[in-house]
């Protein structure tokens, strides 16, 4: 199941009692800017739950 990636975002398909299930993931600036904080990352797999 997944990359055993933790999530904590319950609205999101891929997530599976808080561990991401999806077959991989895609990780990019917010606004595409230089970060220094995971605070300034985006989740380009999120999908929402149905």
């Amino acid at each position: 199941m997944g990359l055993g990636i933790k999530c904590m975002v319950e609205e999101c398909h891929h997530n599976q009692n808080k561990v991401c299930a999806a077959d991989s993931i895609e990780v990019t600036s917010s606004m595409g800017r230089q970060v220094n904080s995971s605070d300034g990352t985006a989740c380009k797999t999120f999908k929402p739950k149905q």
